[in-house]
């Protein structure tokens, strides 16, 4: 079934027009009816620009009453894995920016974050592979950048959403944005609630050999859970913004993030030797409690010199954010005498950030202009972090695992951009600098660690018109992905009694080099090759030790990598009622590196195909059907399974097209599902998530 479908959809997306790049979220079509002019307004949900690739959230019936991360996962080229990871064409380390400000969030928070943001808060999601110098160089696969909305007219303009859904578990949220401009003042708001009930079936499997040649079994073990994972957030934000002159605009908001989460895990851990026979047997309860609080204090402003085009724009944000998370874990073991000690864990995190920026453009001569700018950020992360284990009636401090960990971070870059546009050829050549201080202080063990490094990334993209039809571009960038404060850190952190993750201290910061080239017709076909060289790659190793029944899970670099492929865009209209957008991309991730004393990881080739199907019915009356699909494909030493996600749904406009209905059913097969295996050494390993991700939602706005 899930395979006609998709051969249907493709077959129907070959060739058509769409909007041009200078459109950016509907398309204007003039109908003549008996000498009248009549303009209609159509939406789209793809626009290709020269440097990016947009998402038009707010166009799309099928993430409708979903989160961030639900929107992320069926935006072009992304993938979302079961932890919240993202990956970009295949490759992981993607930089994701709110209203193009860098997040400060640690991956863990970060997922949380979208995880409780209402996807009706979101405008576009804008996929950018090779960004200007302009942009910081963070992120090796790209940068994603979701814009929220915010209304610009006159007087009071806003809305208000609530929705329903319902899958293993109950989803619903809730929330308003308002916006008053008047003259030269304007006030904003916004605040959504949101809950996001969730149970997820987990199973892992690894079989640990007697030697590399993996002919003889030692031993397996079979572990399941079966979870339920409640979020609830409240997030809001208020600012003003005041126009002091016709050349000076100043800006002031507060963003607010308070939510929790909680994991509850029944399970079970089954463990034999080379006769099967069990040698351990255990029935595990986990419950990890998390709760955050963020706040983000932000002065932005632009100034326009009286040289027309030349600009001056500040930014400048402080942000605070506490977390905490409160953990236990237990394993009653019925097969032999060995117990396993019950845990305790409280794993409170402190972060402070302060970054500002500022902006210049300054035009040369015609067509010419040159920007520049400069930025730095300060980050410090407080984690200290206490685990206890039970013994003899009382709970007893573990040494090897209790730690604070003080992580120092101060980033300070420069760069400058140029930008000349010929008669048919547009030329960007820019470089940045970012020299990186990172000072770690274990305190536990009264160990420092320094580190200082500068680095360079220059980035050109070129695009050349034949006629008004036809273009072709290229372009080159070279990146970086810094390790995060949580994968330096040597201390462990415990996912159940048996399953932990720990630090590398000795990890190096990635760099990759970017190169891309396509072609453009009409931005109804857009077409490219692409090819990323990446030193010093992470990757996610495992030890198994089957004495303790224990899998340690942390981050190595690996020699280099490459990630190459063909992408492929088309936005066909079949009929006035039915239009298709189709994202086609192959690629194949090469790593080459001693991994686990594995010198060889084979490459797959892997298929990405993205299928969005918009349906017209009425006036006031609209549908999509959605599919996405991809193959096998590898992470590191991991091979990842293909999955499927089949999605619809319906929208309905009422109350004088100021109120809208919606309902939509996301990976309606269940077939979204995230199942990875990799055979390294002496260990097979094998994980299986049965995600959440069948929701039924009905959602209703309001527009003011």
């Amino acid at each position: 079934m899930k395979n006609f479908i998709t051969s249907m959809m493709l077959a129907f997306s070959v060739y058509g027009f769409s909007q041009t790049e200078k459109e950016k979220d509907s398309i204007i079509e003039t109908i003549n009816v008996l000498d009248e002019v009549v303009l209609t307004k159509k939406k789209v949900l793809y626009t290709q620009k020269s440097d990016r690739l947009v998402f038009n959230v707010e166009n799309s019936i099928v993430s409708e009453g979903g989160t961030a991360l639900d929107v992320l996962s069926r935006a072009p080229g992304v993938v979302v894995s079961q932890d919240g990871d993202l990956s970009l064409r295949g490759q992981q380390g993607v930089a994701v920016m709110i209203n193009g400000k860098l997040t400060q969030l640690s991956q863990k928070e970060l997922a949380n974050y979208l995880k409780s943001t209402a996807s009706s808060n979101i405008k576009q999601i804008e996929v950018i592979t090779n960004p200007s110098a302009k942009y910081d160089a963070a992120g090796k696969a790209g940068i994603i950048n979701i814009i929220l909305k915010k209304t610009t007219e006159s007087g009071l303009k806003g809305t208000a959403f609530a929705s329903y859904g319902r899958g293993r578990k109950n989803r619903n949220s809730a929330g308003f944005n308002l916006n008053y401009n008047k003259d030269k003042w304007g006030v904003y708001g916004n605040y959504s609630y949101t809950f996001r009930g969730e149970e997820e079936k987990k199973e892992f499997n690894q079989t640990q050999f007697t030697d590399e040649t993996r002919q003889q079994i030692a031993t397996k073990n079979h572990q399941t859970s079966i979870t339920d994972e409640p979020l609830t957030s409240n997030n809001f934000k208020i600012g003003t913004q005041y126009e002091v002159s016709a050349k000076t605009n100043l800006e002031f908001y507060v963003d607010a993030k308070i939510g929790s989460y909680q994991n509850i895990a029944d399970g079970t851990n089954l463990l034999t030797d080379a006769s099967n026979q069990t040698v351990f047997d255990a029935v595990t309860y986990n419950n990890s409690k998390e709760k955050w609080n963020d706040y983000t204090y932000a002065f932005s402003g632009v100034h326009k010199f009286d040289k027309e085009g030349q600009t001056m724009a500040f930014d400048f944000e402080y942000e605070t954010s506490k977390f905490r998370s409160n953990q236990f874990q237990s394993a009653d073991n019925t097969a032999s005498a060995v117990t396993v000690n019950d845990r305790r864990g409280y794993i409170p995190s402190q972060l402070k950030v302060f970054s500002g920026k500022v902006d210049f453009v300054n035009p040369i001569k015609e067509k010419q202009s040159l920007e520049w700018g400069f930025k730095g950020s300060i980050k410090n992360n407080d984690n200290p972090s206490v685990y206890e284990y039970y013994d003899n009636n009382q709970w007893l401090i573990d040494f090897n695992s209790t730690n604070h960990f003080e992580y120092n971070e101060q980033i300070f870059a420069a760069y400058i951009n140029y930008k000349y546009q010929l008669e048919k050829l547009n030329i960007q050549a820019g470089l940045r600098s970012e020299y990186t201080a990172i000072d770690i202080n274990q305190k536990t063990l009264n160990e420092e660690h320094k580190d200082d490094y500068l680095k360079w990334f220059p980035s050109l993209s070129l695009k050349y018109e034949f006629t008004s039809s036809h273009s072709v571009h290229a372009s080159y960038s070279r990146r970086i992905n810094r390790p995060s404060q949580f994968d330096l850190n040597p201390f462990r952190f415990y996912d159940d009694s048996f399953n932990y993750s720990q630090g590398n201290p000795n990890l190096l910061p990635e760099i990759t080099n970017a190169m891309e080239i396509g072609y453009a017709w009409k931005s109804s076909f857009m077409a490219s090759v692409y090819l990323n060289k990446t030193k010093d790659v992470f990757t996610e190793v495992y030890n198994y030790d089957p004495n303790t029944n224990t899998t340690v899970t942390t981050e190595i670099n690996v020699s280099k990598s490459y990630n190459y492929g063909i992408n492929i865009t088309n936005s066909s209209e079949l009929n006035k009622w039915w239009s298709v957008n189709t994202l086609f991309n192959v690629f194949e991730n090469k790593f080459m590196g001693n991994v686990l004393n594995s010198t060889t990881i084979d490459p797959i080739m892997t298929v990405n195909l993205n299928v969005q199907n918009s349906f017209t019915l009425t006036e006031t009356l609209k549908a999509e059907a959605n599919a996405q699909y991809q193959s096998k494909s590898n992470l590191g030493i991991y091979q990842r399974d293909g999955f499927f996600d089949f999605s619809i749904g319906i929208s309905k406009q009422v109350l004088e097209k100021k109120g809208t209905i919606k309902l939509n059913v996301t990976d309606i097969f269940n077939t979204n599902n995230f199942h990875i295996k990799s055979v390294v050494a002496q260990t097979s390993f094998d994980k299986k998530y049965d995600l959440d991700n069948r929701i039924a939602t009905i959602a209703f706005t309001y527009r003011i």
